[in-house]
C-alpha cells in the first residue's frame, strides 16, 4: 500500500486552514462533472494512503487527510489491520470560488478489518496552496460495520475419505461433486431423493450459457418446476457461507423460496471484479473468486449445495455447445444417471 507524500509547508497549512473555515453549506454548486479515470485514480491513491495512516494509528498523519473534527468517525479503524477495498466518486462538482480550490465530490469509501467491512459516504474537497489534494470535509454517513458471514469455506476444505460424493454421468463424461449436507441440508436431501427416484435420468442440460451456467431439471413452463420430495417449492438456504465459485452446484428458482428440481452449475473461470468489490466478502473469499472465477453477483440469491471437484472439463464441454437465441442447445447433452459413492470408493 503506497504511503502518502506531504509537501505542504507550515505557511501553506495555515492558509489552507483559514480557507476551510468557511461552512460548506455556504458554497454554491456551479457545475456537475463526470469523474474522469484520473480523478478516480487520484481519489483511490489518496484513500489508500489514508487507510495506511489509520492502520498506523498516527493521529498527526490522519489529520492531514481529514478537516476539522471529522476524524472522530474513524476511531474504530485506528491501529487495526486494514484492507482497502475501494474509493470512487458518486458525485463530482464545482463550487463558486477561486479556480484553484473549487472542486468538491461525494465519495464512497469501503475498508475492511479481519471481521467487519465498513462503508463511508464522504464529502470531499480538492484544496491546496502549493499542492492540490483531496481532503475529507464531512462524513455524511457510515454503517456500524457489516459482520462477515460464516467463512469456514467448506468448498475449499479437503475431501474426507468417508465423504459422500455425487457423480453425474452424461453423454460428455462424468461430473463429480461434493455435497454440503450441513450447510444446505434441505437442498441436498431433495437432490439425493429425486436422483435416487431417477427423476433426472435421460434429461438434458436444457439451458446453456458459456461463461455463465449450465442448467438442468424441469424446463420453465413444463409444469414440473415445483416438483420436489417436499411436495412443492421449498425454502432457500442462502446465508450459510457457500459461494458461487466456478463449479458451484446450485438450485435454480423463480424468486425467494421457490426451489424445486431445477439446478445449475456455474461455468465461469473469472470473476467480475467490479461486482466482486461491491460486495461484503471475507478477504479469502474475495481472493478465491479472483483466483478461480465464479459469479459473486448470484451470492445470497440462490442456494449453493455442491462443488465440482472433478469433471470441470465436462462442464466446459457442455457450456461450449451451440445454442439458439433461447440458450437451448441444438443437440443437448443428457444426463445418463446419477450415483452416490464415498470418496474412498472413487
Amino acid at each position: 500500500m503506497k504511503k502518502a507524500k506531504f509537501i505542504l509547508t507550515a505557511g501553506a497549512l495555515g492558509a489552507l486552514s483559514a480557507f476551510v473555515k468557511r461552512k460548506i453549506e455556504t458554497e454554491t454548486v456551479t457545475n456537475q462533472l463526470i469523474p474522469r479515470h484520473w480523478d478516480e485514480a487520484e481519489i483511490t491513491e489518496r484513500m489508500q494512503a489514508f487507510t495506511q495512516a489509520l492502520a498506523e494509528g498516527d493521529t498527526e498523519k490522519i489529520e492531514r487527510f481529514v478537516l476539522g473534527k471529522e476524524a472522530k468517525h474513524f476511531r474504530t479503524l485506528k491501529r487495526q489491520e486494514l484492507i482497502f477495498l475501494e474509493a470512487h466518486f458518486t458525485s463530482l462538482f464545482k463550487v463558486k470560488g477561486d479556480s484553484h480550490n473549487n472542486l468538491r465530490g461525494i465519495v464512497s469509501y469501503r475498508v475492511a478489518t479481519a471481521k467487519r467491512e465498513y462503508t463511508y459516504s464522504l464529502k470531499v474537497a480538492r484544496l491546496g496552496v502549493r499542492e492540490l489534494n483531496w481532503y475529507i470535509q464531512e462524513v455524511i454517513a457510515t454503517d456500524q460495520g457489516i459482520k462477515y458471514p460464516n467463512d469456514r469455506l467448506m468448498q475449499l476444505s479437503a475431501v474426507g475419505p468417508n465423504e459422500e460424493l455425487c457423480q453425474i454421468a452424461t453423454d460428455a463424461g462424468t461430473i463429480t461433486f461434493r455435497m454440503f449436507r450441513q450447510d444446505a441440508p434441505k437442498a441436498v436431501k431433495n437432490w439425493r431423493g429425486l436422483a435416487k427416484q431417477g427423476f433426472y435420468d435421460n434429461t438434458p442440460f436444457a439451458r446453456v450459457i458459456k461463461d455463465f451456467v449450465i442448467q438442468g431439471g424441469a424446463l420453465d413452463g413444463s409444469g414440473q418446476e415445483e416438483h420436489s420430495i417436499y411436495g412443492g417449492y421449498f425454502e432457500d438456504e442462502v446465508d450459510e457461507g457457500l459461494y458461487h465459485f466456478d463449479g458451484a452446484v446450485c438450485l435454480g428458482n423463480h424468486g425467494p423460496n421457490t426451489n424445486g428440481n431445477q439446478f445449475f452449475i456455474v461455468e465461469r473461470n473469472q470473476a467480475d471484479k467490479e461486482q466482486l468489490y461491491r460486495m461484503t466478502l471475507p478477504e479469502k473469499v474475495r481472493s478465491h473468486y479472483e483466483a478461480v472465477g465464479g459469479l459473486p453477483e448470484l451470492d445470497g440469491r440462490y442456494t449453493v449445495f455442491g462443488q465440482v471437484i472433478d469433471g470441470l472439463s465436462v462442464v466446459r464441454k457442455i457450456a461450449n455447445q451451440e445454442t439458439d437465441d433461447q440458450d437451448a442447445p441444438f443437440e443437448p447433452i443428457r444426463i445418463k444417471s446419477i450415483t452416490f459413492k464415498k470418496a474412498s470408493q472413487i
